[in-house]
């Protein structure tokens, strides 16, 4: 956003300040500063104010000015597949997410519940005062279309919280000194409130984006993500409802119908910079390089790089990850295996170690772990992750390379697992088919079993979206995660304990009502 916007809506601003010692900061009014309840005059304040609600995505605005200590640390360093890199040892706040000895006083849980909850609020006032305006004051079309997203939005960020949080605040009030202490709901009482704000969107949205609204959702992302909190729904131990995965189904069948997205041919360019807003994006973050002013930069690449290839060494694979990728053998049209594997992980192998090419960042492997460790045997069953690096990540600085939240080979997995669980296991392999073929260059498979097909979903799931913030939740909904936690020496796990964040501190103590 520009710095325009930014100080048009700081009156928003005003209403998430939650600590009873701003009370009688709130109290003194000028009589021509904008409020909450005189700002929305127009249809340019109703867009400022969505722009407010879409400022929260991913905690990324309170992180120390950058987008990288957001989602990544709280979901990386609790995959089984991810390990501390050489300077994660650094820093007792990454560390104690990775070892599971965190408490509810930790800043990450206390930042995005904060964050999210911003968001929320920031939503429920589109939805609130936009609804308000009159045919003067906006178009009919253009206010259905506001309210529209902040309704995605305030689902989305309620099933985000759900997704870290055992029990959540379901809030669909603009908060007040009134309504500022409220009890925690029930699972139940959120999963409903979070389909009800997806289908809505979804019904008053539609497809097509306009160019300049890049980022912003339409009704393939409430479908998609109406579809993802069925599917989540179906996993929940506290949900006994049936139906969940024919609900999902329909939904993620309504996208694919569309016909407006498709697989992109290049794996590796969904996740550089170089091929921003595709034909597979369905939600996705909108960066640009340099602007400081705004937040709308990211240094998750220097964060995910290793050492050896300038980056500042936050995380590296566990090599069963490698072995997880390989396991088919090199059995893709190219002679190579997986071709996703090429473009997740860079590890010693040959495709990176030849000097006619120079595919690792314009080197190879043996002469980057040379120079940087000592020798080229130093990191032998090491490696580290090309997700989310821009063409050569020497340059530590701010990027803008997008991140891309929801897309379309996501939705097919997706529609995949419930058709299988629905019995429907030839349409589940024709999905499943369709994305190895494209984005991994692999041959076709023909299985027919339920457990067996379930089996290549979690190994698909592995080779399409490893760091993508999916895997933890993927295995807590499947009751993985004491299996695979464990199996990798992550043997401080507790699911009791651990497959949710606890409510934070600061919430316990400034709320009554908990």
């Amino acid at each position: 956003m520009t710095k325009l916007i930014k100080f048009i809506i700081l009156p928003l601003l005003v209403l998430t300040v939650l600590s009873c010692s701003e009370e009688e900061f709130l109290d003194e009014k000028s009589p021509d500063q904008l409020t909450s309840q005189n700002f929305w005059r127009n249809a340019d304040d109703a867009r400022s104010g969505l722009v407010a609600a879409y400022s929260e995505l991913e905690a990324r605005s309170d992180f120390w000015n950058g987008w990288q200590e957001g989602r990544p640390i709280v979901d990386y360093f609790r995959s089984d597949y991810v390990l501390p890199g050489p300077d994660a040892s650094n820093y007792s706040h990454w560390m104690s997410i990775y070892n599971f000895n965190y408490t509810d006083g930790h800043i990450f849980l206390d930042v995005l519940w904060e964050t999210n909850y911003k968001g929320i609020n920031f939503a429920n006032q589109v939805i609130a005062n936009v609804g308000k305006m009159t045919a003067e004051q906006i178009s009919e079309a253009e206010k259905e279309m506001i309210i529209g997203e902040a309704t995605f939005l305030r689902g989305y960020y309620h099933f985000r919280l759900l997704t870290l949080y055992e029990q959540i605040i379901t809030r669909t009030e603009t908060i007040t000194n009134e309504n500022i202490n409220k009890s925690l709901s029930t699972r139940s009482e959120t999963w409903d409130l979070i389909l009800s704000d997806f289908k809505t969107a979804s019904e008053m949205l539609n497809f097509e984006i306009s160019p300049e609204n890049l980022g912003h959702a339409n009704k393939g992302a409430a479908l998609s993500y109406l579809g993802k909190a069925y599917l989540f729904k179906a996993g929940d131990e506290s949900s006994s409802e049936s139906g969940d995965y024919e609900n999902a189904a329909a939904a993620f069948q309504q996208v694919i119908d569309s016909g407006i997205y498709d697989l992109e041919p290049d794996f590796g360019s969904l996740f550089n910079g170089e091929n921003e807003n595709n034909q597979e994006s369905i939600f996705e973050l909108q960066f640009k390089s340099a602007d400081a002013s705004s937040n709308n930069y990211t240094r998750l690449h220097a964060f995910v790089a290793d050492w050896a290839i300038g980056g500042w060494g936050g995380i590296e694979a566990n090599y069963a990850l490698v072995e997880e990728m390989k396991q088919e053998g090199k059995v893709a049209e190219n002679g190579l295996y997986d071709n996703r594997l090429y473009a997740t992980l860079y590890f010693d192998d040959p495709y990176f170690n030849d000097p006619a090419t120079n595919k690792m960042e314009g080197s190879t492997w043996d002469e980057l772990i040379a120079e940087t460790y000592g020798s080229a045997d130093a990191k032998d069953n090491s490696a580290y992750f090309r997700k989310w690096l821009p063409v050569y990540v020497y340059n530590n600085g701010y990027v803008g390379v997008n991140v891309v939240l929801m897309r379309y080979a996501d939705v097919l997995l997706m529609q995949a697992e419930a058709l299988n669980e629905l019995g429907k296991s030839a349409e589940a392999m024709a999905l499943i088919n369709e994305v190895r073929a494209v984005h991994g260059n692999m041959p076709a498979l023909d299985l027919s079993g339920q457990e067996e097909i379930f089996q290549q979903i979690i190994h698909e799931r592995t080779m399409e979206l490893t760091l993508e913030s999916t895997r933890f939740y993927d295995l807590r909904r499947w009751d993985k995660l004491k299996t695979e936690l464990h199996g990798k020496g992550r043997t401080s796990f507790n699911a009791d304990e651990h497959a949710y964040f606890p409510v934070p501190l600061s919430e316990k103590q400034t709320n009554t009502k908990i």
